[in-house]
């Protein structure tokens, strides 16, 4: 079996509920979306077949023991998910989705999921599915300091929890700060069930691969 990789490295989960934990991230090439705002957009376009056994022989090589499948868009590549979780199990399983697929054979494989819904392509009825079916999730909005549909989307389809991403558009590292400040503060008065929680791995490392 293959899969489309656009790169397999080891670092620390930069966002989302479970961040600071050390990870192997497997990064699938190819998305049904063209986000205007995606910081990974050389995976979208790119073609890298690799065999599962050179995979497995990679995410082998560190001594992480949870594995994120990220992209790119991973539902694209469900079955291999599915594949690679039951041929190696001794692992904690997240992975990282538009939520616009349903990952049909691996919801119930994966330890977690992060559902990042984009205002501009929402699929309700996945959205719902894998709330109902994950093992744990969550939904993760990346948003500037305008973030009001997206909080009416996550009260209307009941979801939770909600993780408030303030979005990195090449500013400095000291206006993407305050911007996070703004958004912390508008969250305090409009929405003080969420969690706002930057990009640790850029504010670290600065936008660059492998991080």
């Amino acid at each position: 079996m293959k899969a489309n990789i656009s790169e397999i490295f080891y670092s620390i989960q930069g966002e989302g509920l479970t961040i600071g934990y050390p990870a192997i991230f497997i990064r699938f090439c190819g998305c049904n979306l063209n986000c205007s705002f995606c910081d990974t957009k050389y995976a979208i376009n790119c073609e890298r077949w690799l065999k599962y056994e050179d995979m497995q022989r990679e995410v082998k090589r560190f001594e992480a023991k949870r594995v994120i499948f990220t992209g790119g868009e991973p539902a694209l590549q469900d079955k291999f998910m599915a594949y690679f979780i039951k041929n190696n199990r001794n692992y904690f399983y997240q992975a990282e989705t538009n939520g616009t697929i349903f990952p049909e054979e691996s919801i119930s494989l994966l330890d977690h999921i992060t559902v990042s819904p984009k205002m501009f392509a929402v699929n309700s009825e996945v959205l719902k599915t894998i709330k109902a079916e994950a093992k744990s999730v969550e939904f993760k909005f990346v948003v500037d300091e305008n973030f009001e549909e997206e909080l009416e989307l996550a009260k209307e389809l009941n979801l939770s929890p909600v993780v408030l991403q303030p979005i990195w558009r090449n500013e400095t590292l000291k206006d993407y700060l305050e911007k996070v400040k703004n958004i912390i503060e508008i969250a305090k008065e409009k929405a003080p069930y969420v969690r706002v929680i930057p990009q640790l791995h850029k504010i670290l490392y600065g936008q660059k691969r492998g991080v």
